[in-house]
């Protein structure tokens, strides 16, 4: 990675310090605003005065809108949380599983710097790095990456890393990236045929997903991806590597991903051409037994930057109401000095401004009154332009 570039989120990194120092305080603060300003229906500067959950589930699952500065200060905001209720030291991302290591040792103290190829993730690996400083060794968290390799590159480099790590698979041709969607497969099952521990045979499972999804058009690097991300090879990989990580343990998961896979509900637009039915991650976990929390980061207004694409939210609050027909702007103006206003949909029906998003079967809606976009972590990267669909998915979702 480009020196600027370490130095920049160095920079970004003294800024967080004062964050990480605070964070447990956060949690701890001063009530402010707690009151149910509606029926189910919470606002607060503080996530401590909602009535989310930290305890009777195994895995937590944050669904974001990707792109807002607002999503990384909750997720740090929750993860204190759960860090000072539970046993939890493990959280899982919507990132390709050939850098979990990389991550895992920069988290960690062990390595000084990230892969470029981390750079969306980089800021807030970056304060999760500095919360370990604060935290005895035995509460440390730990890194995991549950996604699909992509593109071909990453996918060849993890079958290199697979066959480094086992003994007698020297005459295992590794083919290159160009010839991964045509040869990779035959790699994978001869690697496969050795003897691997769980954890290689888990990795090389998800490197069969992931060709797999390559040779339907699916790759997606720093920048804009191309096919379909709902795939069923992705998102059984995605299910699959969440649910070995609660296998045999009493410690929950705190999962963030794109808000599309946290929701418990069918979906008919999966498939490389967007029409066939579709489960979810969430809808999966679910099925295997395991207790999920799921819940959905809405902005109702703003602006978001990913993955080299800024553009303004194709809504306002204007555009959603409580079952009361009261409009989310009004609501939001009720509680000026909320950071988050809080939705039971189980109790308090909502449209909002996505038709799409309403559908959810999600366990709560954490609205955010205005998105900021996030700086760009990936400056080799042009912004483009892109508007959202306000009835359909989102660019910044998947």
């Amino acid at each position: 990675m480009p020196a600027s570039y370490n130095r920049e989120m160095d920079r970004h990194g003294r800024c967080a310090t004062v964050y990480a120092t605070v964070l447990f305080i956060w949690c701890c603060a001063v009530q402010a605003l707690p009151a149910e300003i509606r029926p189910s229906v919470w606002a607060s500067t503080s996530i401590s005065n909602l009535p989310i959950p930290t305890a009777g589930y195994q895995a937590y699952l944050i669904g974001e809108l990707h792109g807002i500065q607002q999503n990384e200060d909750f997720q740090l905001r929750y993860l204190a949380l759960l860090i000072r209720k539970t046993r939890l030291r493990d959280v899982a991302f919507e990132e390709k599983s050939v850098y979990e290591s990389a991550a895992q040792a920069y988290v960690a103290g062990r390595s000084p710097a990230l892969p470029r190829e981390l750079c969306l993730r980089a800021p807030l690996l970056q304060r999760i790095r500095r919360l370990n400083l604060h935290l005895a060794k035995s509460r440390r968290l730990r890194i995991h990456f549950v996604d699909l390799d992509s593109p071909a590159v990453a996918i060849r480099e993890h079958l290199l890393e697979i066959r480094e790590r086992l003994r007698g698979t020297s005459d295992v041709a590794i083919p290159a990236a160009g010839e991964i969607g045509t040869h990779g497969l035959s790699a994978v099952e001869q690697l496969s045929g050795l003897h691997a521990d769980s954890r290689t045979r888990s990795e090389l499972r998800t490197v069969d997903h992931s060709i797999r999804a390559l040779q339907q058009g699916f790759e997606v690097g720093v920048g804009p991806g191309k096919g379909s991300p709902y795939l069923e090879d992705r998102e059984e990989a995605v299910a699959s590597n969440v649910a070995d990580l609660l296998h045999g343990t009493n410690s929950p998961l705190l999962v963030i991903y794109g808000y599309d896979h946290v929701s418990r509900s069918m979906r008919n637009d999966g498939g490389p051409n967007r029409d066939q039915p579709f489960a979810p991650m969430a809808l999966r976990l679910q099925r295997l037994g395991i207790r999920t929390f799921s819940l959905v980061v809405f902005p109702l207004r703003g602006r978001y930057f990913w993955r080299g694409r800024a553009g303004e939210l194709p809504y306002t609050a204007r555009d959603g109401q409580l079952e009361s027909g009261e409009t989310l702007d009004r609501v939001v103006a009720s509680a000026p000095r909320a950071a988050y206003v809080y939705v039971d949909p189980r109790r308090q029906k909502i449209m909002l401004p996505s038709s799409d998003v309403s559908k959810y079967a999600v366990d709560a809606f954490l609205l955010v009154p205005v998105a900021t976009p996030v700086a760009n972590p990936c400056p080799t990267e042009k912004a483009t332009a892109s508007r959202g669909n306000v009835r359909g998915v989102s660019p910044v979702t998947g």
